[in-house]
């Protein structure tokens, strides 16, 4: 899940449909999301059967393949055979396959169920790349500059998680956010040194779109929790997380996108274990001088 220049022999289907970003035409598009929905089209299809799927022609197919890197569709098929072959060999996707769960972009309407919500919490943390989340981690906890939270609104919850968890284990992190004037002069502030995790999910914010394309243009290390490859967010980042979220009710549910937070919160804390030891004593020390918490609370002390 990480940007590269050229396309890597070893890299997954969605890292290559990423890299490839915002110059896929919208016919591929349809064959991205095909392919990503449905990978077994591929595996087990030939050039004309995902050219009548994706209602286009043989050789628009052939210019996907070609697009993503691949020596002609059988290079691009024998990638998604040995990507299949690879995820039956692990028990986590054996159990999501066998109780039914959902591919990304194929949704159902949700019964609003807690039953539900926990099964998308956790298929969203069996779905996470352990070294793209340790690689994360690690640039966050390590940045020598400023590490920047920018999410849409409906992303503020996992957002405001993010920024004000992060304040508590390391300086230097802060919101960007505000009306336009703001956010320039903001903007204006961010340097290569810079870390800026960016969450956004469809349909995603035009104006998180373009703080994005400016942070990425000014050389900051950009992070992206979105919904997958096809996110304009993925094609920025140098890295991205994806959760897939589903509705509860009429709104996409944020739980999944909380729960990776958590995760990621974690692992800064254990990186910077250390310092972020001495940081919370002191913060500890001065909440309890600033009496910003009743001490007395649920101690039956009695006023």
């Amino acid at each position: 899940m990480t940007r590269s220049a050229a396309h890597s022999t070893t890299q997954n289907l969605s890292d290559r449909i990423a890299s490839a970003g915002s110059s896929l035409t919208p016919t591929e598009r349809r064959l991205a999301r095909l392919a990503l929905d449905d990978p077994t089209a591929i595996a087990f299809g030939t050039v004309a059967d995902l050219a009548r799927e994706a209602g286009t022609s043989g050789p628009s197919v052939v210019r996907f393949a070609a697009k993503l890197d691949f020596d002609g569709y059988g290079g691009l098929q024998d990638h998604v055979r040995a990507s299949l072959t690879e995820q039956l060999r692990r028990p986590t996707d054996r159990i999501r396959l066998g109780t039914g769960s959902k591919s990304s972009g194929q949704r159902s309407p949700s019964t609003g169920r807690s039953t539900d919500l926990v099964d998308q919490v956790s298929r969203a943390v069996q779905a996470l790349d352990d070294d793209t989340l340790a690689e994360i981690a690690t640039g966050i906890a390590r940045a020598p500059g400023t590490v920047w939270v920018l999410c849409a609104e409906t992303s503020a919850t996992p957002g405001t998680l993010l920024a004000g968890n992060l304040r508590l284990l390391r300086p230097g992190v802060r919101r960007l956010d505000g009306p336009p004037p703001a956010m320039a002069s903001q903007l204006a502030e961010t340097g290569s040194d810079d870390v800026a995790v960016v969450i956004d999910f469809p349909r995603y914010e035009s104006m998180v779109v373009a703080a994005a394309t400016e942070l990425a243009a000014a050389g900051v290390t950009l992070v992206a929790i979105t919904d997958g490859p096809l996110s304009p967010l993925a094609s920025l980042a140098d890295t991205w997380l994806g959760v897939d979220v589903e509705a509860v009710g009429p709104f996409d549910s944020v739980l999944p996108v909380v729960a990776v937070v958590e995760l990621l919160i974690a692992e800064v804390a254990r990186l910077l274990r250390d310092q972020a030891t001495e940081r919370l004593d002191r913060i500890e020390r001065l909440w309890a001088d600033g009496r910003v918490f009743d001490q007395t609370a649920g101690s039956g002390a009695t006023p």
